[in-house]
C-alpha cells in the first residue's frame, strides 16, 4: 500500500511541476508582445511557415539554425518554407522571378543545391541578380541546362504555385523576413526573441494552443 502511496504521490508531483511550467510559459509568452493572432482558420496538421527570401542576408543565416529548430519540434510537426515576393525593391521581374525560381528549384529536387548557390551570389559573393538572366545563369551554373531550366521555370503549375506563395505573405501580414507563423493562425514577432531556445520554447507554446 506504501509503495501505491508513493507512486501515486510522484504522478501528482509531476503533474503539478507540468501545470507550473505551463502557467510560467503562458506567463512569459505575451500576445501583440511576441506573437499575432491572425483572424485565419488553423493549419489542420500542426505546421510551421518560414517566410523568407533568398535576397535577405538574416534569412542565410537563419538556415545555418533551421537543422537544430526542427529537431526540437514536436513529433508530427510539419516545417514548410515559403518565399515572398517584395524583394528585391523596385524590380517587379525579379521579385516574382525569384519565386517561380525557387519553386522551380524544387521540382528539379535541387533546392538545398541552388538556394545555397543563391545565397552565396548574393550576400557572400555580391553580385546582383538585377534579371530574369541573372536568375537563369545560376541554374545553368550549377548543372540545369538550358532547356531544363525553360521547362520548368514556365510550367504552368509551377506559375501557379508561385502565385499562391506570392498571395499567402501577404495574406499572414508580414512586413519583415525571416517570419515564422505557427498553424497558420499566429505570427511571430520575431525581434522579441533573443536566443533559438526562446524561439523552440515560443513556437511549442503556440503549436499547443491548436
Amino acid at each position: 500500500m506504501r509503495a501505491i502511496a508513493i507512486a501515486g504521490l510522484l504522478i501528482l508531483t509531476t503533474s503539478l511541476i507540468k501545470a507550473q511550467e505551463a502557467d510560467t510559459t503562458q506567463l512569459k509568452f505575451e500576445e501583440n508582445k511576441h506573437y499575432v493572432v491572425l483572424d485565419k482558420e488553423p493549419t489542420a496538421e500542426p505546421t510551421v511557415t518560414e517566410f523568407f527570401s533568398l535576397f535577405c542576408g538574416h534569412c542565410m543565416q537563419f538556415e545555418g539554425l533551421i537543422p537544430s529548430f526542427k529537431k526540437a519540434l514536436p513529433g508530427g510537426t510539419a516545417f514548410e518554407k515559403s518565399h515572398v515576393s517584395y524583394l528585391p525593391h523596385n524590380n517587379e521581374a525579379v521579385q516574382d522571378g525569384i519565386v517561380r525560381a525557387y519553386v522551380a528549384m524544387d521540382r528539379l529536387g535541387k533546392l538545398e543545391e541552388l538556394s545555397k548557390a543563391f545565397f552565396i551570389r548574393i550576400h557572400l559573393e555580391q553580385k546582383d541578380i538585377a534579371s530574369l538572366d541573372d536568375i537563369k545563369a545560376v541554374f545553368t551554373e550549377n548543372g540545369v541546362t538550358d532547356e531544363q531550366y525553360e521547362k520548368v521555370f514556365n510550367d504552368p503549375k509551377v506559375m501557379a504555385e508561385a502565385t499562391a506563395m506570392s498571395e499567402l505573405w501577404q495574406a499572414q501580414g508580414i512586413a519583415s523576413v525571416p517570419t515564422l507563423v505557427v498553424n497558420g493562425k499566429y505570427r511571430l514577432n520575431m525581434t522579441s526573441i533573443r536566443s533559438l531556445s526562446e524561439l523552440n520554447e515560443l513556437v511549442n507554446f503556440l503549436l499547443k494552443k491548436m
